[in-house]
């Protein structure tokens, strides 16, 4: 890959594509480590809503020394383009949306920093990293400009599940469900969907229809 085609990805992370993508698999193969690259591939991933995004999503955690410049990253907005194809897959986890990419906004915090919790996602250190991968991430932190959301603490899990024990249904968003639902806590899903009901009357029939589905395939 190409050191100009870094730079524009760099630049211009919402405007990563297929071809990118692409490139960068093929990069990672060589330099898994390079902790930057596997920031840009998620990146990728999301802007054309592959089904490869939520898995890319931990592996990019795991080998980034700052989480926030991932989240930072994943907030950016995404542009209109033609998703791949999901394949259907029987019973309820269409209509749950299970395994779509999970999409956080610069509000949500606290659902990001509750996915980390409950992905258990651990760092990866390498202590000899390649001078090539180490030049390259310096170049990123030092001249990539994203807009950063307020401080918060997503990056400190400990804090977070203290946190998640407040009943704060300001907290509560529909991405929030979402991962509880991904990670297989199927009450705290349901709790969530039961507040989002409150405090979105106008679709309380929709939050309904995810509860039945979501007792349903914990029955299973």
């Amino acid at each position: 890959m190409k050191s100009e085609q870094i730079i524009h990805n760099i630049n211009h992370p919402e405007a990563i594509g297929r071809n990118d993508i692409t490139a960068l698999e093929q990069l990672l193969t060589e330099y898994p480590y390079f902790q930057s690259g596997q920031l840009l591939l998620t990146k990728g991933l999301l802007n054309t809503d592959s089904i490869r995004y939520n898995r890319q999503l931990k592996k990019a955690a795991a080998y980034a020394y700052d989480r926030k410049k991932l989240f930072e990253l994943i907030i950016v907005k995404k542009p209109e383009k033609i998703v791949e194809q999901v394949k259907e897959e029987p019973n309820l986890k269409p209509a749950l949306d299970i395994g779509k990419p999970l999409e956080f906004n610069e509000n949500e915090s606290h659902s990001f920093s509750e996915w980390l919790a409950l992905s258990k996602v651990r760092k990866i250190e390498r202590d000899d990293k390649p001078r090539t991968e180490n030049l390259i991430d310096d170049f990123i932190d030092n001249d990539v400009r994203i807009s950063k959301p307020k401080k918060e603490t997503f990056f400190k899990p400990i804090a977070t599940a203290k946190e998640s024990l407040i009943e704060n249904d300001e907290l509560v968003t529909p991405t929030l469900a979402k991962v509880y639902l991904e990670q297989g806590h199927y009450e705290k899903a349901i709790s969530a969907y039961e507040k989002l009901s409150l405090k979105y009357p106008e679709k309380n029939s929709f939050f309904a229809d995810q509860i039945k589905l979501i007792n349903k395939l914990n029955k299973k």
